[in-house]
């Protein structure tokens, strides 16, 4: 597979999980009744302004609703209280704006101080000037070519303005900009609504990476089937491997491990990693004969990516999956990783596992693994089939590292770790449980101290990644 295939797989994968995050951020918000300002495909720097939706304004204490794609040139927060002229319609019950003009007035700057203004005397020493007030400048900003059959004159008190739906020159996932996200003073803002409201639509991106999870999982169960009992047959014996080394060939079946009889893979892998660096007895089946062969699974092997034993088993036989088992096994295998995931820093404290086992990967890591699943799922696509054998079983390994990068998106994404979604809803909870609010400036503070150094951290790894690559 050429590398700009490879590229676009990686873009499209790992920014198809951020956007489906920020969409159920974006979703939460609307669900919540909090203005969205902005919602980005890709990230800024801004490309266009695709459209706009549809908003409301409270002018002279009346609603006004904004239409789609409503000319704006200004901050909707700059606008309060300035004299405004508007011309709606009225539809129904409801006002239609059609055009305004806002007057935005400045003051000429004032002498730093006053006290050593500049007096024009006459030749007696005479007053004959005094300084004049410092002169306003106004400028009025007209918007909206269709003049609207009422007129007003007055002020705007409230403004919503409709989401900007925007593309952006950064093709990687996208973006959400609540109004008021860090301002609880702005009316209609995230920083202003309930604590209930905030922590939703804070674990909003976190359920949608899940549900992601849930839906990929649940297809591949579809796709797959459910496995079936039946003999196990090894398909492959790697070279310099314990297996090759204690007399194992392809096509032997395995008959009983350490005298347990098994028929399914799990089994045998589960014997096996629970007996590393011990003398297994496996009796297997070649050609209708029955051996007693002798094999130690080592743990060493497993530091360099390999499997203890140096076999690779056969898929098993499947059977169509039912509907409660497509939808119970995507449930299910998505609870199973999210709570290795929450259980991952309490096993390394432990000791349960290694540092070396619990790496943090970055971009590269990341595009060699999705690259290496879509190479393998082309080849078992294209794999030859000989005569008399029957075709080999396709692989969805793409599909299962997408449901397993959107399962470690959303679990991290809800760690208590300030700046991230699980650190905001921190910061909720004092409201919730003793009715006092944490000061939004030292809030805002601590999470853009996060910030920077969660952005630190990932220069760090994506850093070290690409030197790793460059030396390779």
């Amino acid at each position: 597979m050429d590398l700009a295939t490879k590229i676009l797989v990686f873009f499209l994968a790992l920014g198809g999980m951020i956007f489906l995050h920020e969409l159920g951020h974006y979703l939460t918000s609307r669900w919540a009744k909090i203005d969205v300002e902005e919602f980005g495909f890709g990230l800024p720097p801004r490309a266009l302004g695709l459209w706009r939706g549809r908003g409301y304004l409270i002018f002279n204490g009346k609603r006004v609703e904004i239409p789609h794609n409503f000319e704006r040139l200004y901050d909707w927060l700059d606008v309060y209280y300035r004299p405004a002229v508007a011309t709606v319609d009225q539809v129904d019950d409801k006002y239609i704006l059609r055009s305004m003009s806002i007057t935005f007035e400045d003051r000429e700057a004032k002498p730093s101080n006053p006290n050593k203004a500049e007096l024009l005397l006459d030749a007696n020493g005479q007053v004959v000037s005094e300084p004049q007030e410092a002169s306003p400048k106004t400028q009025t900003v007209k918007l909206g070519a269709e003049r609207g059959a009422i007129e007003w004159q007055g002020e705007i008190s409230e403004a919503h303005p409709g989401t900007l739906v925007s593309l952006n020159w950064l093709p990687l996932g996208g973006f959400v900009r609540p109004k008021g996200e860090t301002d609880p003073s702005i009316p209609g803002g995230l920083g202003a609504a309930s604590p209930w409201k905030r922590i939703v639509v804070y674990m909003g991106g976190p359920l949608m990476n899940l549900i992601t999870a849930i839906l990929v999982y649940s297809l591949v169960t579809a796709l797959q089937g459910m496995p079936t009992k039946g003999a196990i047959r090894l398909e492959e014996i790697s070279p310099a491997s314990p297996a090759l080394e204690a007399g194992l060939q392809v096509n032997d079946v395995i008959v009983s491990v350490n005298g347990q009889s098994v028929d399914e893979t799990n089994d045998v892998s589960e014997v096996i990693y629970s007996n590393l660096d011990k003398p297994l007895t496996l009796v297997i089946d070649r050609g209708g004969q029955q051996l007693t062969i002798t094999a130690t699974p080592l743990s060493s092997r497993i530091e360099g990516g390999e499997g203890p034993l140096g076999i690779l088993m056969a898929a098993p036989p499947s059977r169509p999956a039912t509907l409660a088992e497509i939808a119970t096994n995507g449930v299910v295998i998505t609870g199973i990783q999210a709570a290795s995931l929450v259980y991952l820093p309490i096993a390394l404290i432990q000791g349960v596992i290694k540092p070396k086992e619990a790496q943090l990967v970055g971009m590269v890591g990341i595009f060699e693994i999705l690259s290496g699943a879509v190479e393998n799922d082309v080849e078992s696509r294209q794999a030859p089939v000989s005569s008399g054998a029957s075709a080999p079983r396709p692989s969805y390994e793409t599909l299962l590292i997408i449901a397993t990068l959107s399962v470690s998106l959303g679990v991290l994404n809800l760690f208590p770790i300030p700046a991230l979604d699980g650190g905001r809803i921190l910061f909720t909870l004092p409201e919730l449980l003793f009715r006092r609010r944490i000061p939004s400036d030292k809030e805002n503070w601590v999470n853009a101290v996060a910030m920077l150094l969660l952005i630190a951290l990932m220069l760090i790894i994506n850093g070290k990644e690409v030197i790793a690559l460059i030396t390779k």
